[in-house]
């Protein structure tokens, strides 16, 4: 069917959307918005699958990401192995900047990874179609780039990432005391490119860094860039996981990722506390939020020779937001712990 034959109105606002995506991200607010679950019954029975449902909202796309995934598990005194491994499906439609009640469906995700016995990830078979819309013709791209999920072996750099938080974990303790746990998981990215949500001004993110996330504080450590189009953006700092206070079964991830400043360091950037409700909202320039967790079906199971009560059903809510950065590397910050929400949320 040509646009011609399409209604007048139809055919005006998808014309729109062709020559408006630049309009769009310059007044786009940064803000993305999760919604989902995640149910992880292979706490108890490794033979089954956890699945994870999430939903990133913004301004500009709506997006639904579902991951079913595949444990990894061992036999035979580890002598034999499956290899954890999520399948990936899920679709994005892009909002008319002038008419934010009409929307289009623009994005279709599919593929999936496998963590190796290394931790080594190959991410480029996580494939994104683009359905055509306007003048906006069909086409193709791929997350890009291979990542190391709590590899045995971390690489240099983030072996220097783990030394200096546990480092950081030891000089919090004291000399009079002793560190109780001194394990350390690292995701480790050399260079991820995870491509445009849909908009043709969008050109998509590359990300480079690690991150660690230190059971001691429950917290992730991020030495992180991101970049989008031809602006990068050096991101540091942390996103603890705490309680919430007076709900029960309630935790959430407060993150805090700052730009580089004149009053910071950069190491300390990653260890920073924050004073209030207004750092814990990037009051800085960067990145920062809180996503909430509502945690129940709790299972006592084994996590790197130490019992741990975790949940096998979550339910997911809240939001991120940039000052200083654009709502593209919000989105794709978001995307990003998305498609590792087994890391982030699983177990």
């Amino acid at each position: 069917m040509s646009i011609r034959s399409l209604p007048a109105a139809l055919a005006a606002a998808l014309l729109s959307l062709s020559v408006l995506p630049v309009l769009a991200a310059e007044t786009a607010p940064a803000m993305v918005t999760f919604t989902g679950e995640a149910n992880m019954p292979s706490l108890k029975d490794a033979k089954q699958r956890d699945k994870f449902t999430i939903g990133l909202t913004d301004s500009q796309v709506i997006s639904t990401f579902n991951l079913e995934c595949r444990a990894g598990t061992s036999a035979l005194g580890g002598l034999v192995k499956g290899n954890e491994e999520c399948a990936i499906s899920g679709n994005g439609a892009i909002i008319n900047p002038r008419d934010a009640s009409q929307r289009f469906p623009r994005a279709q995700y599919t593929g999936g990874f496998v963590v190796e016995t290394d931790g080594t990830t190959d991410m480029s078979k996580i494939l994104v179609t683009y359905l055509p819309v306007g003048k906006v013709p069909a086409s193709s791209s791929s997350v890009a780039g291979m990542i190391k999920l709590k590899p045995e072996n971390p690489s240099a750099t983030a072996g220097m990432l783990k030394d200096s938080v546990l480092k950081h974990l030891r000089d919090t303790v004291g000399d009079a005391g002793t560190m109780v746990d001194t394990r350390v998981d690292t995701v480790e990215i050399p260079d991820l490119f995870i491509p445009s949500a849909g908009f043709a001004s969008d050109k998509g993110c590359t990300w480079r860094g690690s991150m660690a996330f230190a059971y001691q504080s429950k917290s992730w450590f991020m030495d992180l860039t991101a970049t989008c189009g031809d602006k990068s953006y050096a991101l540091k700092g942390n996103m603890p996981w705490v309680d919430v206070p007076g709900v029960k079964d309630r935790t959430q991830y407060n993150l805090v990722l700052t730009l580089p400043s004149a009053e910071t360091a950069s190491d300390d950037a990653m260890f920073a506390a924050p004073t209030g409700d207004g750092d814990m909202f990037a009051a800085a320039d960067g990145l920062g939020g809180a996503i909430m967790m509502d945690q129940g079906m709790y299972v006592e199971t084994l996590v790197d020779g130490k019992t741990e009560r975790l949940p096998m059903h979550t339910k997911i809510s809240g939001s991120l937001s940039g000052q200083g950065v654009p709502l593209e590397t919000v989105r794709s910050f978001s995307q990003l712990i998305t498609l590792l929400a087994r890391t982030f949320f699983g177990a």
